[in-house]
């Protein structure tokens, strides 16, 4: 049994002595350290330098956007009910799930009825 475990031991002293170290391990993506900072430098550069211009364009962008309201044609076709809604109340629904104004008003029906 002792000589099981210190046979594994030895295979698993070997298999770590030839695994390269975790520095070697790990890709480069520049040729030296000096290189990497300077390109990351570059790039914090122009990304203060664009932080303002994308600002500004955004406030451009919202100060001269048009506000148009999009417009549902009444087709016969879109409110078609063949079969009750399963979101509906007991007394049945015709309106769409999110529909709230609808539902306003269905509800107001019911209770001017119920008066």
């Amino acid at each position: 049994r002792d000589a099981m475990f210190s046979a594994s031991l030895r295979s698993l002293r070997s298999a770590t002595a030839k695994q390269p170290t975790l520095r070697a391990a790990v890709r480069q993506m520049s040729h030296d350290i000096e290189h990497a900072k300077a390109e990351t430098d570059k790039w914090k550069k122009f990304s203060y330098a664009f932080v303002p211009i994308v600002a500004g364009y955004t406030l451009y962008v919202m100060a001269t956007m048009k506000h148009e309201h999009y417009h549902q044609v009444k087709y016969d076709y879109i409110g078609i009910r063949n079969k009750p809604m399963p979101w509906a109340l007991a007394g049945g629904s015709k309106c769409d799930l999110f529909d709230y104004d609808c539902a306003a008003k269905e509800k107001a029906a019911k209770a001017a009825a119920a008066e």
